[in-house]
């Protein structure tokens, strides 16, 4: 029995030759850029996860008081705070 190969067959098999050998080409660089884009998401992720934590904490920090009030600008007010609790302390001692 004799099988008669078409034009269209014929043409198919080599379209899938072709996209195959493409494909096995195209393959190593398209692993690294993959392999790339990973590790570019990975180290935003870290970045963005370490930004978030140390916000976080900055505001987590909690405060003896809730506002001084000074004419002085230029000091922080953990000066302040600091130097009216030392007052107090020793004014009720």
């Amino acid at each position: 029995m004799e099988h008669n190969i078409t034009f269209e067959e014929l043409w198919e098999h080599e379209e899938r030759q072709g996209l195959q050998q493409r494909l096995q080409q195209d393959y190593p660089s398209w692993l690294r850029r993959r392999r790339i884009r990973r590790t570019a998401l990975a180290g935003i992720a870290v970045l963005v996860v370490a930004g978030i934590s140390i916000f976080s904490f900055q505001f987590s920090i909690s405060k003896d008081y809730d506002y001084v009030a000074c004419n002085r600008s230029g000091i922080a007010e953990d000066h302040w705070a600091t130097m009216a609790a030392n007052i107090l302390t020793k004014e009720m001692i």
